[in-house]
């Protein structure tokens, strides 16, 4: 005999009432690993696909990625600042990070990071992760880097623990460096007198001062003096622009300009080769300030007027 409606409905309602959390029992199951890099992310792990896969070193965020919501309270604390209750993480992390050479291949501060909880089903329905940033954008160019994942830590809410390797392996790329120029029909590029050229690394790079030695700048074979400015938000990027002596770039010369092999990203990993690239400047020619660059010019290409 098929129950009546009352008993459905008491059956129904005792349901609810055993599931009112809206957390389903079960292990959370790790089903991908995403690493962002430039504002773009990249699959860098799945349960079918467990090879070393090689990532851009400039990783802003890793995002372990599991198929139903984690027991948030093992990941991060609740504490009140200002009289308002917000989450800070745990002071033992449930993902670590490491590498085979960190005593050597190691920043200026050394490398930290922080992990944190995101419920939000960002990945898919019924989705959670949790998120791995560095403290400062980058891990080491060309290395392999090793996350460790705390079993005991990453459980459902009711202590069911994850399911997935311990450890997730990614490969980064080499350190390497590219320009952003416009490029005219005929494939040549031309800039105004006053253009600062970004030069994109593939990694945080120490400092313009690290990298000044290994910045090379000739307009027909005679040496260029130019000044290196920082990006305020993109640690990848540096400007080169034409030292303020000079007024602007030299009109309608080809102008060269090489980052030589052995600049390093913040861990002291070293380009293997070097990076190189042609423009002109077109426009009217730049007015210099009196007394030129004569000095600057003996300065292997610097403006030795910002020392």
């Amino acid at each position: 005999m098929r129950p009546g409606p009352l008993l459905l409905l008491a059956a129904g309602l005792a349901a609810a009432a055993c599931s009112s959390d809206g957390e389903p029992h079960g292990s959370p199951v790790l089903l991908s690993v995403q690493w962002i890099a430039g504002g773009t992310t990249t699959q860098v792990w799945t349960p079918t696909e467990t090879g070393i896969v090689q990532a851009r070193p400039a990783g802003q965020e890793v995002d372990f990625v599991f198929d139903r919501l984690l027991d948030g309270n093992r990941i991060e604390d609740v504490v009140t600042q200002n009289d308002v209750e917000t989450t800070v993480p745990t002071a033992t992390p449930p993902i670590t990070t490491s590498w085979p050479d960190a005593a050597t291949a190691m920043s200026t501060p050394p490398f930290s990071d922080q992990v944190r909880y995101n419920s939000e089903p960002y990945y898919g329905p019924a989705t959670a992760y949790v998120l791995l940033q560095p403290a400062a954008v980058g891990f080491p160019s060309a290395d392999t880097i090793t996350f460790s994942l705390d079993k005991a830590s990453l459980t459902s809410a009711y202590g069911d623990q994850m399911i997935g390797p311990s450890q997730i392996s990614v490969t980064t790329g080499p350190f390497s460096a590219s320009f952003l120029l416009p490029s005219g029909s005929d494939g040549s590029a031309s800039v105004p007198p006053s253009y600062m050229l970004p030069v994109i690394f593939s990694n945080r790079v120490a400092s313009t001062t690290e990298l000044e030695p290994f910045v090379q700048v000739e307009a027909s074979g005679v040496l260029v003096p130019v000044v290196l400015t920082a990006n305020a938000s993109d640690p990848t990027v540096v400007y080169l622009s034409p030292a303020s002596c000079l007024g602007g770039w030299p009109i309608g010369v080809p102008i060269d300009v090489t980052i030589a092999a052995g600049a390093t990203d913040a861990f002291g990993v070293a380009m293997a080769g070097e990076a190189q690239t042609t423009f002109m400047a077109s426009g009217l020619a730049p007015v210099a300030p009196d007394g030129g660059c004569a000095a600057a010019a003996t300065d292997g290409g610097r403006d030795s007027s910002q020392d």
